[in-house]
């Protein structure tokens, strides 16, 4: 018998057949498996990130999938956010490689900032610039995670800039010359990532309704 939280049993509830099972905690291999794995996802991240109280709230087990791992969501209970979070757990030999993408809210105000003052210095007329990343990294990246070296592409993490621009307070309508300054001011700060500029009819105009004119482009080392 294993003895399960409530978060535990509703978890392996919703991705396993054994309902009745897990209740008791009388479970089979496959949930036994499921469980030693969540609880070694939750001791990393609290691990990993001591700052931060985290919760799993559920799992996309890799059966019937191509991938070669299992994706395990969860929250932190300091981050106000819809949606959660995700970890990847490979398993290998006896222990399991995980990753995260946690590092992102680390260190996303920072990048936002530098990323500001970077297009600011060229006078870009910014309404708002939004980042995110592809990639979960592991345990060789903790709380101290650098925002520089990840937008200058030290730390691989899969960089998405989104740069949302003021139409009225740009003067020459040839938005491709706009762009190129964006990039050249980005590729001279050494920034990596993909890049997806988007103008708009004014600060408070609707992001996709009054949408003028977008396009990206791709900088590397």
């Amino acid at each position: 018998m294993v003895e399960l939280t409530n978060d535990e049993k509703r978890i392996l509830a919703a991705i396993s057949f054994c309902s009745e099972e897990i209740e008791s905690g009388n479970l089979c291999d496959a949930d036994i498996k499921l469980l030693e794995e969540m609880r070694e996802v939750k001791k990393y991240l609290g691990e990993k990130y001591p700052s931060y109280t985290f919760e799993i709230t559920g799992c996309d087990p890799k059966a019937g999938t191509i991938r070669d791992y299992n994706e395990w969501y969860y929250k932190a209970l300091e981050v106000e956010r819809d949606s959660a979070f995700i970890a990847t757990s490979k398993e290998i030999g006896d222990k399991y490689e995980i990753k995260d993408d946690f590092y992102g809210e680390i260190i996303k105000n920072e990048a936002l900032k530098q990323l500001k003052e970077i297009l600011s210095k060229q006078e870009i007329p910014i309404i708002k610039i939004e980042i995110s990343f592809w990639e979960c990294l592991g345990n060789e990246y903790k709380e101290d995670i650098s925002a520089k070296e990840v937008l200058n592409g030290k730390i691989l993490a899969g960089n998405d800039i989104k740069i949302f621009l003021d139409d009225t307070k740009i003067v020459d309508k040839n938005y491709q010359k706009t762009i190129k300054q964006v990039e050249n001011a980005l590729k001279n700060e050494g920034i990596c990532g993909e890049v997806y500029i988007v103008v708009i009819k004014d600060f408070e105009a609707d992001p996709v309704k009054d949408r003028l004119f977008s396009d990206s482009f791709s900088l590397d080392h």
